[in-house]
């Protein structure tokens, strides 16, 4: 009965992760750019010291959690300032904590020009420097290649850029990504202008995925309501007997 009690605890605590997971991706289902979590758990057998039966247990935890960076569908939005990138890749941009990576094309203009993202963190070139614009220009132009053009003139170039591993990124908070080591600039980037990359969070999927974790979690609570059960009844027939 320890055992399972153990057991069915290790599965809730695992389980209780692997909801906040899934409502996390609900939550940003319609966040432009947004790259499902999925929680990842692997099994280890522990040594249960006890009176009889079986001193092993088989329990789970949580080994980690991973990013499915598949690329999400298109959403055409005619805003001269959004952009989504066809393929691999990130946009790169300069928060407070140092240069972040996103796949959230939604951009505008801050009052100094500069291309800012929502947060107004700056978007970064193929450089690494922020792309400056000029307000009165005229229309801006982004050709597939990342060519920014005012009035038929080239003005910046959109940085894209690419990692070796994108496993190596990790969430920073504010639908970006943080790397140890920087990415590198795209030399096959493909963009488009007027179009913003969609969460590919598959809102069927997570539902669906999210009612089997409550279930699992009830029936890890149930087996765990029937081994005290077991227990307090075993007590009670002992006390009898004495």
């Amino acid at each position: 009965m320890e055992n399972a009690i153990t057991a069915a605890l290790s599965k809730q605590i695992v389980l209780a992760r692997a909801l906040d997971v899934a409502a996390n991706n609900i939550a940003n289902q319609t966040t432009a750019g947004f790259k499902a979590e999925h929680a990842s758990f692997r099994e280890y057998v522990s040594v249960i010291e006890s009176a009889g039966g079986d001193p092993t247990v088989s329990l789970v935890y949580d080994a980690d959690s991973y990013t499915d960076f598949t690329p999400g569908g298109v959403q055409e939005t005619h805003a001269p300032l959004d952009f989504s990138i066809d393929g691999e890749g990130f946009f790169a941009v300069l928060t407070e904590a140092g240069v972040r990576y996103t796949r959230d094309g939604h951009f505008g203009l801050n009052a100094y020009g500069e291309l800012v993202n929502r947060d107004g963190a700056a978007v970064l070139d193929r450089s690494g420097a922020p792309i400056l614009l000029d307000p009165e220009a005229g229309p801006v132009l982004l050709s597939p290649e990342g060519e920014l053009q005012q009035n038929g003139t080239p003005v910046g170039e959109l940085g894209v850029f690419n990692f070796d591993d994108p496993r190596e990124l990790r969430r920073a908070g504010g639908n970006l990504f943080a790397a140890e080591n920087e990415g590198y600039a795209s030399p096959r980037a493909h963009l488009r202008q007027g179009f913003i990359e969609i969460s590919n969070v598959s809102p069927i999927a997570a539902m669906t995925g999210m009612i089997d974790i409550m279930r699992a979690y009830e029936n890890a609570a149930q087996v765990i309501e029937t081994a005290n059960d077991l227990a307090r009844e075993a007590v009670r027939t002992l006390t009898q007997e004495a």
